[in-house]
């Protein structure tokens, strides 16, 4: 909480900070979009309407909320660096997407859309191939932002971290960090 008081206060991200909210954003954006494009199999050309019903603005703002909400239940497997970590991330990936659909499926029509949710969304991507490819490169955009986050909260760098070190003297900030912030 001292830290989204302190976002407010600040107005301003760092850079790990905005890359994961960079990251939400896409992962967010794309399940939306995939949500139409799963409806617009199931309906049609009579999907999204040009006058959209609450029914219809449900279903995408639920499709986005599901891919947020997974991609936050499925962290541990994003973020990491390395070769390992790109792995977990892959894996991460059909995870979120799969999640996504459960979720989604079940706010759009609860009972029968946590049920056939994961199934569409796997017929779409059998469908459209490009589909799943552009998922996977979204989620993977993701985990790479993630990197840049988890690499700031772990070298200290963080806000945090900065106003926790603000509170000291100087003469104690040079004598403690000295070596470890190039003080």
């Amino acid at each position: 909480m001292n830290h989204v008081l302190s976002v407010i206060r600040h107005g301003t991200l760092t850079r790990g900070e905005r890359a994961l909210v960079m990251a939400y954003a896409m992962v967010i954006a794309m399940s939306a979009g995939i949500t139409i494009l799963v409806m617009s199999a199931l309906e049609g050309e009579n999907a999204i309407p040009p006058e959209p019903t609450f029914y219809d603005n449900w279903a995408i703002i639920a499709g986005g909320c599901a891919a947020g909400l997974a991609f936050f239940l499925a962290r541990s497997w994003m973020g990491r660096a390395g070769v390992a970590g790109v792995v977990r991330a892959a894996f991460g990936a059909v995870i979120i997407a799969f999640a996504a659909a459960v979720i989604a499926g079940t706010l759009i029509a609860p009972f029968m859309g946590t049920i056939f949710g994961p199934f569409l969304l796997a017929a779409a991507f059998l469908a459209k191939p490009w589909l799943a490819v552009a998922w996977v490169a979204v989620a993977m955009a993701g985990h790479f932002l993630l990197v840049v986050w988890s690499g700031e909260k772990t070298s200290g760098n963080s806000r945090m971290d900065q106003s926790a070190v603000s509170q000291l003297s100087r003469l104690s900030q040079m004598n403690l960090y000295r070596n470890t912030h190039g003080r």
